[in-house]
């Protein structure tokens, strides 16, 4: 928690000052900013292209259960990518604002498309199913799987 208080009080950044990285870090809500959706859509079609923007927003259903005081933990500007800033901050500053860093804007790209197919083999009286998936759109998912590298490399 203290790691995400620095990043949202702020973090002298090399050539920019002292800057804010993430929102407020207390929260529970999904809910996520207007400017913040149209930042992602921008930066999205311009690193990756426009075939990895979502059809429509990616919203979630609101929760009653939630306080929705403040919108979801994300980057305050998507420029400012983990590369970027890296060198200004410490390793465990550095890792978890990669982590939230990805995950948005994997969380603000078009679903991952891939097809399933599920094989049971038999053997006497025991049954295997063997599920498998063949990725059609990889880059929301190469986004994610780099955070299984960070989070198994810990």
């Amino acid at each position: 928690m203290n790691i995400a208080q620095q990043l949202y009080e702020g973090v002298d950044i090399k050539g920019r000052g002292t800057v804010g990285l993430i929102t407020y870090l207390r929260t529970d809500s999904t809910r996520v900013a207007d400017e913040a959706k149209t930042a992602s859509k921008d930066y999205i079609s311009e690193n990756y292209g426009e075939k990895y923007l979502p059809q429509s927003s990616n919203t979630k259903k609101d929760d009653k259960k939630i306080q929705d005081a403040h919108e979801a933990i994300r980057p305050t500007d998507l420029s400012l990518s983990p590369a970027l800033v890296k060198e200004s901050l410490q390793r465990d500053q550095f890792r978890l604002y990669q982590l939230i860093w990805k995950r948005f804007v994997a969380s603000q790209m078009a679903p991952a498309q891939y097809e399933t197919t599920s094989v049971r083999i038999g053997a006497g009286e025991y049954l295997f199913p063997v599920p498998t998936w063949l990725w059609h759109y990889q880059l929301h998912s190469a986004v994610l799987l780099s955070l299984l590298h960070l989070h198994f490399s810990l």
